[in-house]
């Protein structure tokens, strides 16, 4: 019994040792790999992806906190004020017997009194001190041959992608001539003349 080799299975080659006819069976993650493969034989670094826990590596160092006032400001529905108060409890007393004014221009402008909108006192900080940070940070993994590596892929997908069109256009070809065939009722010289009608290029072998 013949054990037929599943080329999936396979170690993956660099991209120069495959044939024109092993490329057109490779995985799009085998194809990958062969030319990471062939960029590391020609000594140019390949793009490595980091882990999400190394790109994420913590900080470490000196932070001094922004410095900032509490300020209480006033606050009705969606607006509130410019100005505040430095002490809550005047905040709150100043909203004592306080109502909300609403100015309207339907169907004449006036002014009225909105119902249902208690104004209340909201904290808002006012900085006067920027943050100042300082300590160890990691320098950025930089891959300084990424054009090399950039070139050398484009190169590969040049070959890899003449490679398949040949092999589709070769597949077009061989449809279009079982297709004649039939027309002719199998008569290859009929089916040779109708090709030549119609067709660009030689009869297909």
């Amino acid at each position: 019994m013949t054990t037929e080799t599943n080329p999936t299975t396979q170690p993956v080659k660099r991209f120069c040792d495959y044939a024109d006819s092993e490329l057109l069976k490779l995985t799009n993650e085998q194809l990958n790999d062969s030319i990471r493969i062939e960029a590391v034989m020609r000594g140019i670094n390949p793009p490595i992806t980091l882990p999400e826990a190394l790109r994420r590596s913590e900080w470490r160092g000196y932070s001094k906190p922004a410095e900032a006032i509490k300020v209480f400001a006033m606050k009705a529905g969606y607006r509130s004020s410019e100005f505040g108060w430095l002490d809550e409890a005047l905040a709150h007393k100043a909203t004592e017997g306080m109502v909300v004014i609403e100015d309207c221009s339907y169907p004449t402008p006036h002014t009225k009194i909105k119902g249902g909108e208690v104004p209340e006192i909201v904290i808002k900080w006012v900085g006067v001190q920027k943050s100042v940070e300082k300590g160890a940070k990691f320098e950025e993994y930089m891959d300084e041959k990424m054009g090399e590596f950039n070139k050398l892929r484009d190169e590969c997908l040049e070959r890899f992608s003449s490679v398949r069109q040949a092999a589709y256009n070769r597949e077009v070809a061989l449809t279009k001539k079982a297709e004649y065939l039939r027309l002719a009722n199998g008569d290859e010289q009929i089916a040779r003349a109708f090709w030549a009608k119609v067709e660009r290029g030689t009869w297909p072998e």
